[in-house]
C-alpha cells in the first residue's frame, strides 16, 4: 500500500468516525421529535435509549475500516444508484457486520421488513431519515419509494412508514 493510499484510508477512517457521530446526532434529534410530536405513547424512553446506542457498532473496525476506504465516494452518490449500490458491494463484509448488529436494519431479520418490531421500524425510518442528509440530493420519500423496491414491504407498509416521516419532518 502506498503512502497516499494509506493517508486516504487513515483521513476516511478518522471522516467516518466523525460523520458516525454526527448521524449519531441527527438519530436522537429525530427520535426526539418523533417522541414530541406522535401519538405513539409506548415505550418512548426505551426508543430514545436506543437512538443513543444506535450505530455504536460503527465506531469498531470491523465496519469502520470498510467506511474508510468508500466513504468519501459515498458522500457523492446518490442513493439507490448502479454506482451507489456498487460501492456497497466493495465493502459487503463490513455491511454484513453492520446488520447482524443492528435491529433497525430489515437485514437483521431472515423475514425482512417483516420480522421487525414496532420500535425496530420506527428507528429504520429515524435511520433513513437522517441518512439522507448525508447526500445533497437526499430525499426521505424518494427513499421510502426506493427501499419499497429493495425491501419488498407492501403500499400498506409504505404508508405506515411515511406516518413515521410525517412527524419528524
Amino acid at each position: 500500500m502506498t503512502n497516499k493510499k494509506r493517508l486516504k484510508v487513515v483521513l476516511g477512517y478518522l471522516y467516518t468516525q466523525l460523520q458516525t457521530t454526527v448521524h449519531k446526532f441527527w438519530i436522537c434529534y429525530y427520535t426526539l421529535k418523533y417522541c414530541f410530536n406522535s401519538k405513539y405513547k409506548n415505550q418512548k424512553t426505551k426508543l430514545f435509549l436506543r437512538s443513543i446506542i444506535h450505530d455504536f457498532s460503527k465506531y469498531g473496525w470491523t465496519e469502520a475500516k470498510g467506511f474508510a476506504t468508500t466513504i468519501f465516494d459515498l458522500k457523492t452518490s446518490t442513493y439507490g444508484t448502479d454506482e451507489y449500490k456498487e460501492l456497497l458491494a466493495k465493502i459487503k463484509p463490513c455491511l454484513d457486520h453492520h446488520y447482524s448488529k443492528n435491529r433497525h436494519h430489515p437485514e437483521f431479520y431472515e423475514s425482512g421488513i417483516e420480522g421487525m418490531m414496532e420500535l425496530d421500524k420506527i428507528e429504520m425510518v429515524i435511520d433513513w431519515r437522517a441518512a439522507t442528509r448525508r447526500h445533497k440530493d437526499g430525499d426521505i420519500y424518494k427513499s421510502l419509494e426506493i427501499n419499497q423496491k429493495r425491501f419488498g414491504y407492501s403500499d400498506k407498509d409504505k404508508e405506515y412508514l411515511k406516518s413515521i416521516v410525517e412527524t419528524i419532518v
